[in-house]
This record gives C-alpha cells, sequence and structure tokens, in this order.
C-alpha cells in the first residue's frame, strides 16, 4: 500500500486551488471569520475571476424579499423583490436552478449572491443552469450550519462581508490565514498526560504575508495566551521588513508552564506594521486549546460543554462504509483508559429526505501496528490495525448534528508510544459525519510530518483524512488507569432520591478524593448536561429542573477511575 503516501489528504489540491479566494465576515460580528464556501467560476457562468482582486466584492449582507412571504426565501420568482442596490444578496437553496436565483438577485441590483445551502452538509458546486451566463456577479454557497449561525446578522443588513481575493488590491496589506501558524498539536489534551514544561509544549510562529504593493517596515508578530483572564504568555518578535508580495516566516519562544490548570486555553496571534493596514480583517487569527481531566480531541471543544463542535456534517462521498479517525500517541498514555466517545452525525437530503432514526455507527479503539517514524517515512502505510476495543449506537430518532455519547463494551488501557487511532465507522452514502472546518492544521502538518485525522472512503486510507483544516467532531473519553484492571473496571452502585424528581435530586456517594464528573444523557444517548463536582459532603445535588419530563441516564467518574451510572425520572 505505498500508494498510501500520495494520499495523505483527499482535498490536498481542492485547498491549494481555493487558497487565492475567500469568503470572510468582517468585524465587529461575534461571527467573524473566514468561512468554508464554493464559488460559481468563469466558463458555463459570466461571472468573472474572483482569484483577480479587481473583481472582488466588500458590502453587508441582506436576505431577500422575493413576494414569496417564505421564511427562507429562494429567489426563484423574478418581481416582486426589494432593491438590493449596495448589498450582497442572501437567499436559499431550492427548487429553481441556482443561474436563476443568481440572474434575479442580479437584476435587483445585488453586489453578490449568498446561497444557504437548505441541505444538511457541505456546500456544493453550483451549476449555471439556463442562466447561469448572463450573471456577472459573484455567486457563492455556504453551509447551512453557517447560514444559521450568520442569520440574525443577515436579517440585520449591517454586516459585511467580503468575496474574493485582495493580492495587490490595497497599498499596505499585511495579513495571514489559520493554514499559517502553527497551534497546539491537538485540541483536547488530558492534563494526567500533560503535568509540566517537559510533557507539553507549544511551538509558536506564523507565516506573515504582504498582500499590499507597498515594502512594509516594522513588521512584528504577537502572541498570548490567556486562561480563564489571566494572561500566561505574551510574545512579540523583533520589528521586520516584508517586501510587497513577499511572506517572512517569524517563530516565537515556545509557549509552557510548569503545571498546566484544566480550562479552556485563548492563544491568539495578531501582526502589525508600521503604517496602517487597509484590510486588517486577517491580521489576527486564534489557536486555542482545552485541557481536561477526560477529554482528548483534535477539533474544537465547545468552552461550556466540553463536547465537540460540529460547523457541517461533511459529505463522505461513498456508498460503501466511512472511517472518520482521530490519531494519537503519547509517551505516557499508561497513565489513562478510553472508556467511550463523542460523536455527531447528519444525513443526506437528496434525492428524498433521509432521517437518522435506524442507522448504525460503530465506534473501534485500533493499534495502530504499522512501524514508520512519520508521514515521510517511506515505510508509511495503514494496514495492520488491531481492534482492543468497540462500542455500537443506534439512533432512534433524528438526531441531526447532535452531540451523542457512547460507551465502550470494555474500558480499554493505552501503553505508552503506542499509535492508536479512534474510529467511527458509518455506512452508505445517506450519513455524513460531523467536522470542525475551524481548527487549522496544516502548518503543524508541515512542521511534525505526523497523520492527524485519518479516513477510510472507496477503499482507501487518507492519512490526512479531508485535509488539516477538517477535522471530525469525535471525542475520546479518557479516565485515570491508576488502580484500573484492563478486564474489569470497578463499579460503584447508585441510588437517587426522589426519583422521579422534580426539582432535585440527591445521589448518596462515599467521600472519595478528587472531584466527580457527571455526565447525563438522554434515553437517546444524547448529552444534556455536564459538570464536574468538587465533593464536600457525601450526597451529591443534581439540579434537575432545566431537563424536560422523561428518563434519563447519569454517569458518574470518580478520579480514582471507579464509576457509576443510574437511571431516574424527570416529572413535572
Amino acid at each position: 500500500m505505498k500508494k498510501i503516501v500520495l494520499s495523505l489528504s483527499l482535498c490536498l489540491l481542492a485547498s491549494l486551488g481555493m487558497a487565492q479566494v475567500t469568503f470572510y465576515v468582517q468585524a465587529p460580528s461575534p461571527n467573524e471569520g473566514s468561512y468554508d464556501f464554493t464559488y460559481a467560476e468563469p466558463g458555463t457562468w459570466g461571472v468573472a475571476d474572483l482569484t483577480d482582486p479587481a473583481n472582488s466584492v466588500l458590502a453587508p449582507m441582506m436576505l431577500i424579499e422575493d413576494g414569496s412571504g417564505d421564511t427562507n426565501p429562494e429567489g426563484c420568482t423574478g418581481g416582486g423583490w426589494s432593491d438590493m442596490t449596495g448589498h450582497i444578496a442572501v437567499l436559499y437553496r431550492g427548487t429553481c436552478e441556482f443561474g436563476t436565483k443568481a440572474l434575479n438577485a442580479q437584476t435587483a441590483g445585488a453586489e453578490a449572491l449568498i446561497i444557504i445551502n437548505s441541505l444538511p452538509g457541505a456546500p456544493v458546486g453550483m451549476g449555471a443552469g439556463a442562466d447561469g451566463g448572463a450573471v456577472t456577479i459573484p455567486v457563492v454557497m455556504i453551509s447551512a450550519i453557517d447560514g444559521e449561525l450568520l442569520r440574525d446578522e443577515i436579517e440585520a443588513g449591517e454586516t459585511e462581508v467580503f468575496i474574493g481575493s485582495k493580492e495587490g488590491l490595497y497599498a499596505n496589506d499585511m495579513g495571514f490565514s489559520t493554514s499559517d501558524y502553527l497551534r497546539a498539536q491537538a485540541f483536547g489534551h488530558v492534563q494526567l498526560l500533560n503535568q509540566d514544561e517537559f510533557e507539553f509544549t507549544v511551538e509558536m510562529g506564523s507565516w506573515v504575508r504582504n498582500h499590499g504593493t507597498n515594502e512594509q517596515t516594522g513588521v512584528v508578530l504577537n502572541c498570548t495566551v490567556t486562561l480563564e483572564g489571566t494572561e500566561l504568555y505574551n510574545e512579540s518578535s523583533d520589528p521586520a521588513t516584508v517586501a510587497s508580495g513577499d511572506s517572512l516566516w517569524i517563530p516565537l519562544p515556545t509557549f509552557s508552564q510548569p503545571s498546566y490548570a484544566n480550562g479552556y486555553y485563548e492563544v491568539m496571534y495578531t501582526v502589525s506594521s508600521a503604517a496602517a493596514d487597509e484590510a486588517d480583517y486577517d491580521n489576527s487569527g486564534s489557536a486555542d486549546f482545552a485541557m481536561s481531566d477526560d477529554t482528548y480531541s483534535m477539533g474544537a471543544l465547545d468552552p461550556v460543554s466540553n463536547v465537540p463542535v460540529n460547523n457541517t456534517n461533511q459529505f463522505n462521498g461513498t456508498t460503501d462504509n466511512l472511517y472518520s479517525c482521530l490519531f494519537f500517541q503519547d509517551p505516557n498514555a499508561s497513565r489513562v483508559g478510553v472508556s467511550g466517545m463523542n460523536f455527531s452525525a447528519g444525513t443526506s437530503q437528496v434525492p428524498d429526505e433521509t432521517s437518522l432514526d435506524g442507522m448504525v455507527i460503530e465506534f473501534y479503539v485500533y493499534e495502530w501496528l504499522d512501524a514508520w517514524v512519520d508521514l515521510d517515512d517511506p515505510a508509511f502505510n495503514i494496514t495492520a490495525l488491531n481492534d482492543i476495543a468497540d462500542a455500537e449506537y443506534i439512533y432512534t430518532e433524528n438526531l441531526q448534528s447532535e452531540n451523542i455519547s457512547v460507551e465502550f463494551e470494555e474500558p480499554v488501557i493505552l501503553e505508552d508510544d503506542v499509535k492508536y487511532m479512534f474510529c467511527a465507522q458509518m455506512y452508505g452514502a445517506d450519513i455524513y459525519p460531523g467536522y470542525d472546518t475551524k481548527t487549522n492544521y496544516d502548518w503543524n502538518i508541515e512542521e511534525y510530518r505526523m497523520p492527524t485525522s485519518p479516513i477510510y472512503l472507496s477503499g482507501q486510507w487518507y492519512a490526512l483524512g479531508f485535509g488539516g483544516d477538517r477535522n471530525p467532531s469525535l471525542s475520546v473519553k479518557m479516565f485515570n488507569s491508576e488502580g484500573a484492571s484492563l478486564v474489569e473496571m470497578n463499579d460503584v452502585k447508585l441510588t437517587a432520591y426522589p426519583n422521579p424528581a422534580t426539582e432535585i435530586m440527591n445521589i448518596p456517594v462515599a467521600m472519595k478524593e478528587g472531584n466527580i464528573d457527571l455526565t447525563i444523557v438522554d434515553i437517546n444517548g444524547r448529552v444534556v448536561a455536564q459538570q464536574t463536582v468538587s465533593m464536600t459532603t457525601n450526597r451529591l445535588e443534581v439540579d434537575v429542573t432545566m431537563l424536560p419530563a422523561g428518563t434519563y441516564i447519569a454517569n458518574l467518574e470518580f478520579a480514582d477511575g471507579e464509576r457509576g451510572t443510574l437511571n431516574f425520572v424527570v416529572s413535572r
């Protein structure tokens, strides 16, 4: 399988081809940043080339009014439109051709058109149809999830978006992208594996790029790291000069700490220069990571719930099976065991609406036994995978894009420096795994030459999955292996009162050292609440006032590795 070296990433060429064209939501939007998109290209469309900066557009988004009265207007009718002059029109994918929508938007005076995908999954390529040849304004598509995120701002009609390339568009314009800078080698880290500056460090640095026509002097890269408002790191480079159209790699000192508290570490890169930047929206970028007792992930974790973020349900392009995986290797791995995983998924709605109800996802922990050093090793292979833990989840309702928690049939203790893959396997073309499209490991891959999120698709393994900028919405649940058995974990018998409960449920527990992790799931396995509790009495009080009436499962995990589970009912 030496062809695996040639199949590092499924979308490498596509990513390079899209690199010059951006869809960027401008500050002061709370959702500022770049978004995944597709765009119409010259040919059957009459549009201009978006890689030419002269064809870029910067204008506020505005939801169309086309006379249909639809909450999610599709723009299929030519009459009854409101005036779109000076705005980027926004509408939804629907029953008519993309070219027809775009021509109607152009006729209404729109500067460009954003089509929100009305179907789960990533934005798709857009055919011109009968009318696309007459369309000259830029036409782009974003995902349904991103459309929902931006909907309030779209309706307000004040948030500006830049669509196009800005190379040489301004005189003074420094910047970088998320693919240019280093970040932690995963997003979710387990504290037990990363206890001091010898066990966990983050290399810092970024490429900075002069997009402007003027030479830039006094170019400085800065990076800060904060934890719950406390600044842990603040380093700046010496001033440098960067010629027009050129780039410069700027390293910064390594980030390390004598010890690492649990929490959400906010990492912010910023580039500045002596001249005032005329397009400063790409002058900063975040490279956050999280530390916890029990969660490993490559994709972003929600800072409140600590569950994986799902930006899109990724079209899998296969009628066979798909493995979506996380790579893991650690010199201290024997300190932890693995008890389960969290994930999310969605389904195709084409040509018919498809429900997740009844679909099956299988989960595996694999020892990756092929002997290799890095991606450049001629011996690199994905052939020898040893299944050491597994679980199955069957949907009982249509939980589109919702986080699900599963437990392995038997927990497994990991071994030091052994390569592992944590995988979710799904079958057929209708189910799409959840993915985070905001966390980018592109430059980490260049620096460290290690796999990130492998996938198996249509009979082929891809070591970098869908690319370093697409990471599965998967997390691995780990626990302290001290005192734990490879064969059997000690379970604590739990009871609760009152049960059914209406406001407060009490769970008697023996006093133990350390925190207790509480996870509540509903009868479909959906995580509805998570918290870490520091016990001061022998009774755990759980507030259930926010839970709808129904049956739930409470999972408790103690610092010594013991666990307990109980069923309870909330009544109203």
